[in-house]
Parts: structure tokens; C-alpha cells; sequence
């Protein structure tokens, strides 16, 4: 939506949203990253495999483990806006990427899956396993209209439940 949020305290605005979503739907526009209080511009993360756990570590401090803050986002969210009807996501992201996130392993020097979920959408899908999905990669009109079209079938379940 244009708003500087990311790692890099840049913005991803996407004029599709505005001129082919926003007029059919209410957006509400979140960043778990921000919302988990870990700043702009913050320090990137990677996702690495930690055993059976996926973990978001500091890029350039290992150390730093922000995984609980982003999985808690996730969660709260889910609580938070129980009729979400669809969620839009930057893909790539720790947090947002859905199954476009690169998972390292546990030194960082490999990726070992290409096609990894960040940890706020592995939480939101826990919540919503059928929540309708779109990426920053599918902003055409065939994939902004199916999008709508499984957004208003989520909405008229939830309307009728």
C-alpha cells in the first residue's frame, strides 16, 4: 500500500492493490515485522532449519531470534480478526512469504528450500487453513480476480456459519 515498512525502511507499493482490490474490499494493512516492535529499518533475518523447527535468526547476528515474535503475530491476528476473508503478502518475507521464502540452514551458508512460508503465514494458516492468499508477484488481473472471487465465497461462509 506504499507504506515504508520494510526491513530497509523502503516501501513495496503495488498500484494494482489500490486501483483493482481496494475498491471491492476493506483493506487493513498490517506488518507483523512492525507490529512485533522490531523497528524500521531493522536488521534483516533469514529462516533457518533447526531440527524440526524453522527459526527467524539475524541475517548478520545469529543470535538475535526473533521467531516467537513473529509466530505470536500470527496467532494474535488470527484471534484478533476472526472474519479476515484474504490476506495479501510480500513474498520472500521471514514473516509474509508464502511458499517463496528461502529456508537456510542452521549456519546460513546453504538455502535448503526455495519454497519456504514465513512465520506469521505458517500461524495465520493455522488459524485460516483456507484463508484466500495473494503476492506481490501476482498482481495481474487473472490472479487479482480470483483472489476477489475466493475472498467474497470466504465471506459468504463466515456471513452464514
Amino acid at each position: 500500500m506504499g507504506m515504508a515498512v520494510r526491513y530497509d525502511g523502503q516501501h513495496k507499493f503495488q498500484a494494482p492493490l489500490l486501483e483493482l482490490i481496494a475498491p471491492h474490499v476493506r483493506l487493513l494493512p498490517l506488518c507483523p515485522e512492525s507490529m512485533a516492535g522490531m523497528g524500521i529499518p531493522r536488521a534483516p533475518v533469514n529462516l533457518i532449519q533447526d531440527g524440526d523447527d524453522i527459526r527467524a535468526v539475524g541475517r548478520d547476528d545469529p543470535q538475535r531470534d526473533v521467531t516467537e515474535r513473529l509466530r505470536s503475530m500470527g496467532r494474535i491476528t488470527g484471534r484478533v480478526y476472526p472474519d479476515l476473508c484474504g490476506y495479501i503478502l510480500q513474498s520472500r518475507s521471514p514473516s509474509c512469504g508464502f511458499q517463496t521464502t528461502p529456508i537456510f540452514n542452521a549456519d546460513q551458508s546453504e538455502v535448503i528450500n526455495a519454497q519456504g512460508n514465513g512465520l506469521f503465514v505458517m500461524e495465520l494458516l493455522k488459524a485460516f487453513p483456507d484463508l484466500p492468499i495473494l503476492d506481490d508477484r501476482q498482481m495481474n488481473h487473472t490472479e487479482i480476480n480470483l483472489f476477489l472471487e475466493n475472498v467474497r465465497k470466504r465471506a459468504n461462509n463466515i456471513t452464514h456459519e
